[in-house]
């Protein structure tokens, strides 16, 4: 089933776009596509790391997330902190994360329990969590788990998105920028029993609308890269990409692309919610065959699998590292696999060493983008690179 899309809004957005990219000329053939390039990105990328008081107390009261996430392991796979989105910028990444949670009156989140865990006096040398008040505004928040891990870049969605655009519209010309979301619900078990935890926030039709809404509040329409326009005139997405592949590198240039990183049960929420009137903004992952599916999510890089997929003309996501406990050899090992498999988006948790854990990194030998292994055919270094001009 083709995406339901009005032809008067898909005139007006093609309109847009061609406006949008007249700001800056091509510099390369439109005969390469974006999925013939290869990015890494981060994994969680607004994380900070919960505080050291708080991974000592789990560990002391043998805690446990879950049967699959006792403290032994959540511990080290939590124990990241990502620079500011604003430096991953500058320093070349186009792959990005964002955990979203639903907050539409505010101040769901505003008091973490894990404060409460803590002894009184520990508490008072824990850095303040939210500074600014940022958590009792409404709107979408940005976090990994309330409670416990709640340290964020940016704890307002559209405070993320605010900075991603701020440095995209200064930098025209910057290769496509990729935004993932992942959309929270539930709630973890409280710390040592001190708190009751904050109450889940289910994500459902009126949470997908405030998410549109949040994101065209801060992009123009035509820096959106939506489904309809990877489509065309084809009967689907999927069919679009299976003939040709991705659109033209640059006709992405200096805009941003919004994927749906999450389970298939949302997966599903978000295809439903957008069946009707509502046209899709974000692109889901569902099975290779289903129409809607233009990118498929294989967090463990398989490389023959995703090859395969990768030869078809999606895009493919995969994780260099997870979990904060393999092996030196064993992240070298999944590292190299992701690279050979010509999975378009590479995420990790360290895209430059953390030197408490060695000099383990997850960037090419270029930096953070290159052209794609697997269908580097058309594809040169001069693909790659970016307009050095800054615009004032």
């Amino acid at each position: 089933m083709a995406w339901r899309y009005s032809a008067a809004v898909t005139v007006a957005l093609w309109g847009a776009m061609g406006a949008w990219a007249g700001a800056e000329p091509a510099s390369k053939s439109t005969a390469v596509r974006l999925n013939q390039l290869q990015f890494v990105g981060t994994h969680n990328s607004y994380h900070v790391a919960p505080d050291t008081a708080l991974f000592r107390l789990m560990d002391e009261t043998g805690y446990a997330e879950s049967a699959e996430w006792p403290a032994r392991r959540l511990v080290p796979a939590l124990d990241y902190t990502h620079a500011p989105l604003q430096t991953q910028l500058e320093r070349g990444l186009r792959v990005f994360e964002l955990d979203v949670h639903d907050d539409p009156q505010g101040g769901r989140f505003a008091d973490p329990g894990f404060l409460k865990a803590l002894s009184p006096e520990v508490a008072a040398t824990v850095a303040p969590v939210d500074p600014e008040g940022e958590l009792r505004k409404p709107g979408l928040k940005v976090f990994h788990a309330a409670d416990t891990d709640v340290r964020s870049r940016c704890l307002r969605f559209t405070r993320c998105l605010e900075i991603i655009r701020d440095w995209s519209q200064a930098h025209p010309g910057h290769l496509p920028l990729f935004v993932q979301i992942e959309a929270k619900e539930g709630r973890k078990p409280p710390v040592a029993n001190a708190y009751v935890p904050a109450a889940a926030a289910p994500f459902g039709r009126e949470a997908w609308a405030r998410l549109h809404a949040e994101i065209e509040a801060v992009f123009p329409p035509a820096q959106i890269v939506r489904p309809a326009e990877v489509q065309g005139a084809y009967a689907s997405v999927n069919a679009a990409v299976r003939a040709e592949g991705w659109p033209a590198l640059d006709a992405l240039r200096g805009r941003v692309i919004f994927l749906l990183l999450d389970d298939p049960q949302k997966q599903d929420a978000y295809a439903d919610f957008t069946s009707g009137v509502v046209a899709p903004l974000l692109f889901v992952a569902r099975t290779p065959d289903d129409p809607r599916t233009a990118w498929l999510m294989r967090p463990k890089p398989k490389a023959r699998q995703i090859e395969a997929l990768v030869r078809q003309g999606f895009l493919v996501y995969t994780r260099a590292d997870a979990g904060g406990e393999d092996s030196d050899l064993s992240k070298e090992t999944r590292r190299r696999e992701a690279f050979t498999s010509g999975a378009q988006l590479i995420a990790t948790d360290y895209p430059w060493p953390d030197r408490r854990f060695g000099p383990y990194e997850v960037r090419f030998p270029s930096g953070y983008a290159r052209c794609n292994p697997v269908l580097k055919s058309g594809c040169d270094t001069e693909n790659v690179q970016e307009s050095p001009k800054k615009r004032e």
